[in-house]
């Protein structure tokens, strides 16, 4: 007799998630491994100890490779889901035999956030052979935010891997802790950009204690060093750094040699907001690069209405706004922020949407469009974006068949596995007269990865 094989598609298409349970201990291996998937999407806390028995590994497991799979299904599900009756489930498969396994187990740790584990990673941080392992780690203490595991990560920031070094250098601006400032400021030498990159993120988050070393390092031998030195000074935002930029950016004799290096000089010194830039700045108009003049004349603009800004900053991110805009905190159903602008009526929200492994932000702007299609907008436009730093699309709908015409626009990229997209909305005239705001905000908008 056949044995009965469900449509895991169709329980997954149904939300059935006692059916993709059930589906978990077939005796067909590769269903239990699409099921385990599955329950990555689906799932929720009524799959939970079916999903911790399915991590745990027996050695008859050696024999099908497929179980391997079926167990890092089961442990991404679980930090998808979130339930802490999981965490001493994922802390045994920190030992699993499979290393993949083992990372995603950190990995979901880290999304619980229970101090449970905090000794299992530091573990695994110092001792996995597996680089990924070690990199899933580190970004999981980072998320406990224990200083008990300072020591280990900037034991870790000297790790032959770069994922490795940079995860820890980005754990150790999460936690906070003062100790790690020395430490840090070494890693701006490392071999690798994304390292010293990550490494001045984490000390920006430290302030006041890293601006006299972040001075120093204008000075390094590297551009690279240099720039992003810079960029951290300007976002930080102390004037004890606007004479040391402004001078990087067009004084005669200190003067830096690399073109990038005094273009993040003029944008610091934009975010800063120092009248006493300006005489830099203006001499800096006449660059032979474009590069520098554009950041520069960027840089004048934002001093000139710097007292219109406000600053808006949370543990994940930062960015600029106009002072008559209202922002509120909601964090619901993907949304983040909602703003209003009582000044021209214009609505503005930031969203995500998390761990979308398969989306780009290409293929969302897509999705945007056919939403605006479907609502008869008149004109839809697309165009490839820099919003800080991160390569991004702008989608723009016109409709005048309401009263009054509208105009939206939606800028749209991703990081870390994220999508975010920022939403503004109103008559086009007031999104026009509004968009040098709309720039700042794009521009000065900063994840604290």
């Amino acid at each position: 007799m056949a044995i009965y094989k469900p449509d895991i598609d169709k329980l997954m298409a149904n939300d059935d998630v006692e059916g993709l349970i059930e589906a978990l201990f077939h005796e067909d291996l590769v269903l239990r491994k699409e099921a385990s998937r599955a329950l990555k999407y689906v799932g929720n806390e009524e799959a939970t100890d079916a999903l911790v028995e399915t991590l745990r590994y027996d050695s008859w497991q050696e024999e099908y490779s497929v179980m391997g799979s079926v167990r890092a299904y089961a442990a991404e599900a679980l930090g998808r889901i979130g339930d802490k009756k999981a965490v001493n489930g994922l802390i045994d498969a920190l030992e699993d035999p499979d290393s993949e396994v083992r990372w995603k187990s950190a990995e979901s740790l880290g999304k619980i956030k229970d101090l449970q584990a905090l000794e299992s990673l530091i573990y695994s941080l110092e001792t996995d052979e597996d680089e990924y392992v070690r990199k899933f780690a580190a970004r999981a203490l980072g998320e406990l935010k224990d200083p008990l595991a300072t020591d280990s990560l900037i034991n870790a920031l000297k790790d032959k891997e770069w994922a490795v070094r940079k995860s820890s250098a980005q754990a150790l601006g999460r936690i906070g802790d003062k100790k790690a400032l020395k430490p840090l400021l070494n890693v701006l030498n490392d071999e690798d950009v994304d390292v010293r990159r990550q490494a001045v993120i984490s000390l920006e988050k430290m302030k006041k204690h890293a601006i006299k070393p972040l001075l120093e390092k204008l000075y390094d031998f590297d551009w690279q060093t240099r720039a992003i030195s810079a960029d951290a000074l300007g976002r930080i935002g102390d004037r004890k750094a606007t004479m040391p930029l402004a001078k990087a950016l067009s004084n005669s004799r200190k003067r830096d040699e690399n073109r990038y290096v005094r273009g993040k000089a003029a944008e610091a010194l934009g975010r800063i907001g120092d009248v006493r830039a300006i005489p830099y700045l203006e001499k800096a108009l006449e660059e032979k690069y474009i590069y520098v003049r554009k950041r520069a004349k960027d840089a004048l603009d934002l001093i000139e209405i710097s007292p219109e800004l406000e600053h808006y900053e949370n543990e994940f991110f930062s960015f600029e706004y106009h002072n008559a805009w209202l922002i509120s905190e909601i964090n619901q159903k993907g949304k983040l922020l909602i703003g209003f602008c009582s000044k021209n009526n214009i609505k503005f929200s930031l969203n995500i949407k998390k761990d979308v492994e398969d989306l780009t932000a290409d293929e969302f702007a897509d999705v945007i469009i056919d939403v605006f299609n479907e609502q008869n907008a008149l004109k839809v436009t697309k165009q490839p974006l820099n919003i800080a730093g991160y390569s991004g699309y702008e989608v723009q709908s016109d409709n005048f068949e309401v009263d009054p015409p509208s105009r939206t626009s939606v800028y749209i990229f991703r990081s870390n596995g994220d999508l975010y997209y920022l939403w503004f909305a109103g008559k086009p005239s007031d999104i026009k007269n509004t968009s040098k705001y709309i720039k700042i905000t794009l521009n000065s908008f900063h994840l604290k990865l």
